[in-house]
C-alpha cells in the first residue's frame, strides 16, 4: 500500500472541500442587480469572484494531486475518497456558514468511514 498515494487522493478531497466552501461564500456575498453592466457587475463583485478564481486554482492543485495518486492506486479505490467530501462539506458548512448537520450526520460518517476502510483492505 503506497501510503503517500492514498495522502495525495484524501489531500485532493480536502482541497474540493475548501473549494466548495468558498463557492458558498461567494455565492452569499454576490450582487446581481438588474440592469447592471457587465463591467459594473465585475466592479461590484470583485471580492467574490477572486474568491471564485482562487477556489478554481485549487481546484487545479487537486487535480494535479488526484493524477498523482491514480498513477498507483486502483481509480475503484481512490474513487471512494470522494465520498469523504460527504463528510468534511457539512462540517465546514456548520462551522463557518452556521447550516444545520443532517439529522443522520454521525452514523453516516462512520458508515462511510467503514466502507472507505473495507474498499482499501486487499
Amino acid at each position: 500500500m503506497n501510503l503517500n498515494a492514498y495522502a495525495l487522493a484524501l489531500f485532493s478531497v480536502i482541497v474540493i472541500a475548501i473549494g466548495q466552501s468558498i463557492f458558498k461564500y461567494s455565492a452569499l456575498r454576490f450582487d446581481f442587480a438588474a440592469g447592471k453592466t457587465i463591467a459594473e457587475l465585475i466592479r461590484n463583485n470583485f471580492t467574490p469572484l477572486a474568491a471564485v478564481a482562487g477556489a478554481l486554482s485549487l481546484y487545479m492543485v487537486s487535480t494535479v494531486a488526484w493524477i498523482a495518486a491514480l498513477r498507483t492506486i486502483p481509480l475503484s479505490v481512490a474513487f471512494m475518497f470522494n465520498a469523504l467530501a460527504f463528510v468534511f462539506i457539512p462540517i465546514v458548512s456548520t462551522v463557518f456558514f452556521g447550516e444545520q448537520l443532517p439529522r443522520f450526520f454521525i452514523p453516516a460518517l462512520a458508515s462511510i468511514a467503514l466502507g472507505i476502510y473495507l474498499i482499501t483492505l486487499k
